[in-house]
Formats: C-alpha cells, sequence, structure tokens
C-alpha cells in the first residue's frame, strides 16, 4: 500500500487536534503574545478553509485516463485530465476560505446578540471545523484508497510549492488546460472565494455602521459610591421623594450635549395595548458628556398622581430637544413603572426635584 494512502486521515486529524488546542488556548485565556499566536492563528487562516476544500475535494491529485492504452490507434489518442488540487493551491485557497469563514461567523455572533466576544467566535469557528472535518472523512471513505486525498509525501509537497506561482494562475496542470470543465470548475472555486469575501465584508460594514457612533440611556440606582442597573422604586406612595438617576453613556466619538425631558405618565391598559391617557413633563435637564464618559442624571420624584399603571419616562436628546417630546422624535428612550398607592388629597400632579447632581465618570 502507498503511503499517500496510508495517510489519508493524517492531515484532517491534523486539523482536528490543532482547532482543540487553540480552542483551549482561547477558552482558558492563556496569556502570552507568542504562546496564543501560535495556537490561535492557525485557526483563523488555516483550519476551516482546509476542512471546507477537503470536504469539496476528497481526491488526491492524479491524471487520469478517459481510455486504456490497448485501445490507443492512430486515430484515437487517450484522453488525460486531473482531479483534485495541488497541495499548494489547497493551502492558498485554504487561507482565503478561512478568512472569510471566520467572518462569516463573527457577523452571526454579532447578529444574534453576542457581539464580537473571541470567546463565542472561537467557539463558532472550531464547530464549523468540524463539521466540514466530519464530512470530509466521510467523502473520502466513499473513494477507493488509491485515490483519497491526505496528508502527500515531503517531495510532493516540495514539489507542489515550487509550482505555486503557476498554480495561482491555473490550479491545474499544462495537461489539464486542454480540459474545459476542469478548468471551469476551478475557475469557479476561485471567483466564488472571492465574491463571499466581498459580500461578507459588504454586510460586516453595513451592519456596523449604523451603530459606530452610540448613546447609552438607562436607569441605575446608587449603593454606595457604586451604580447598579438593579432595585428601581417601583411601589410608591404620594408626597414620597424617591430619587432616581439615569446613565447616560457616550460613545459618539466626540463630546456631546444631551437634554433630558421627564415625563409621568398614566397609562390605560387594554387587550388591543397600551395608550397614554395623561402626561405631565416634569423637567428639561442638559448634561454635556465627554467622548467614552458616562454621566449620572439623579433627580428627585416626588409623585401626587396615584395610580396602579403609571411610568416615568425619559426622552433623551442630542442638542436641544423639541416642544413636543415623545418616544418618536427622541435619541434613546427609556421608561420606569410605577405604582403610586391611594394616599387622600393631592392635585393629581407630580412633582420633580431638580437634578443633584450631573457627573462623569470614566466609563
Amino acid at each position: 500500500m502507498k503511503s499517500s494512502t496510508r495517510l489519508w486521515t493524517l492531515d484532517v486529524l491534523l486539523v482536528v487536534a490543532g482547532s482543540i488546542a487553540a480552542l483551549a488556548v482561547v477558552m482558558l485565556g492563556l496569556s502570552g503574545s507568542v504562546v496564543r499566536s501560535l495556537f490561535v492563528v492557525p485557526l483563523i487562516v488555516l483550519y476551516p478553509g482546509y476542512a471546507l476544500l477537503a470536504a469539496v475535494f476528497p481526491e488526491r491529485r492524479s491524471d487520469v485516463e478517459s481510455d486504456t492504452l490497448g485501445d490507443e490507434s492512430a486515430l484515437t489518442r487517450p484522453t488525460r485530465h486531473t482531479a483534485g488540487l495541488l497541495y499548494s493551491v489547497r493551502l492558498v485557497l485554504s487561507a482565503a476560505l478561512s478568512l472569510a469563514l471566520v467572518a462569516a461567523v463573527a457577523l452571526v455572533t454579532n447578529l444574534v446578540g453576542q457581539g464580537f466576544d473571541a470567546s463565542i467566535v472561537a467557539l463558532g469557528v472550531f464547530g464549523v471545523t468540524m463539521l466540514f472535518t466530519a464530512v470530509a472523512v466521510a467523502r473520502r471513505m466513499l473513494l477507493p484508497p488509491d485515490v483519497r486525498a491526505g496528508a502527500p509525501p515531503l517531495s510532493t509537497v516540495l514539489g507542489s510549492v515550487a509550482s505555486t506561482a503557476g498554480a495561482v494562475t491555473s490550479p491545474l496542470s499544462s495537461e489539464s488546460r486542454s480540459s474545459p470543465v476542469s478548468l471551469a470548475v476551478n475557475l469557479l472555486v476561485v471567483v466564488s472565494v472571492v465574491a463571499f469575501l466581498s459580500s461578507v465584508g459588504f454586510a460586516m460594514v453595513e451592519t456596523q455602521a449604523p451603530e459606530s457612533d452610540f448613546t447609552e440611556a438607562y436607569l441605575v440606582t446608587q449603593n454606595g459610591s457604586d451604580y447598579e442597573a438593579s432595585g428601581y422604586p417601583q411601589q410608591l406612595s404620594p408626597g414620597e421623594s424617591v430619587p432616581v438617576t439615569l446613565a447616560l453613556e457616550n460613545h459618539e466619538h466626540e463630546s456631546t450635549t444631551y437634554t433630558v425631558v421627564t415625563e409621568l405618565q398614566r397609562l390605560d391598559r387594554t387587550p388591543n395595548g397600551t395608550r397614554v391617557v395623561e402626561e405631565r413633563e416634569l423637567d428639561r435637564t442638559r448634561a454635556s458628556v465627554g467622548d467614552n464618559e458616562t454621566a449620572y442624571v439623579q433627580q428627585d420624584v416626588r409623585p401626587t398622581m396615584s395610580g396602579e399603571s403609571l411610568r416615568l419616562v425619559y426622552h433623551v436628546y442630542k442638542g436641544d430637544a423639541p416642544d413636543d417630546a415623545n418616544r418618536e422624535n427622541s435619541y434613546r428612550t427609556v421608561q420606569l413603572v410605577v405604582s403610586v398607592s391611594d394616599g387622600g388629597g393631592g392635585d393629581n400632579t407630580a412633582q420633580l426635584g431638580r437634578p443633584d447632581s450631573i457627573g462623569g465618570a470614566s466609563a
């Protein structure tokens, strides 16, 4: 049995082992740029693309004749064509496909709300690589042992690398250039890689562009010197003064001045939805926040409007706010549903204390 036949699983086993090692380095958070790069870089630029090509091209590169030598005559010559890919071409295409697959996985993780977290992306790339590896092994098993692709002998690798320049121009040998079908297939692979890379890159730019500059607005409560996004006041009493703090986190890449319009709304909840039946503007506050800083706007809400369906609403604007502030024309809107128990009396309004503090802190 030839050595190339015996090694038909070696390359995919190396891909599996390398992928597992790279995933372990990422998930364990091992430090050290040299060690981390040594394991992780192949997961980005080699393993997934190589596994995909192994699944698409399970056969090794070989010359095939359509007629036997015994049928050759003066008028009839055997037709020879080439199957498989040069090993150097596999490596070149593996790098291009790997970058495309990693970009696609990163895009998917971002679209499902996970962001570009290194651990999540690495796990996704690992899963894709294992899937293609399993398909590659299954397809190779269906082929005769002597035509299965795999890790070639060193002499084959050196010869393939020496002809890389010619292979990039035409992934087939000079003999096979006479085969339009083989040439078309290989050109289709190259064109598909370029098109896929372009589409993924365009999709990522289009997806990220709207969120490149943004502001986060959210309610917090103060616990000592810290702020927490929990423990909001929701059960209030008429006349009770309750501090409510709005955080403005600036990621606009420049210092920004915000106007915060605070309203108290009475809601009518029906089977068809919720509508506002009464609203009162309580205050307008301006806050200037530096880039990558967070301002905390604290206000004392003293409700005298009683009921079970009340809502405190903050409309946030960049710059000045319009006279008619609402959810439709605001840049950000934050709300807090509260209940105010009946306490008798009152003028069915709410009082809002002026901001106690508008401070900046590093985000």
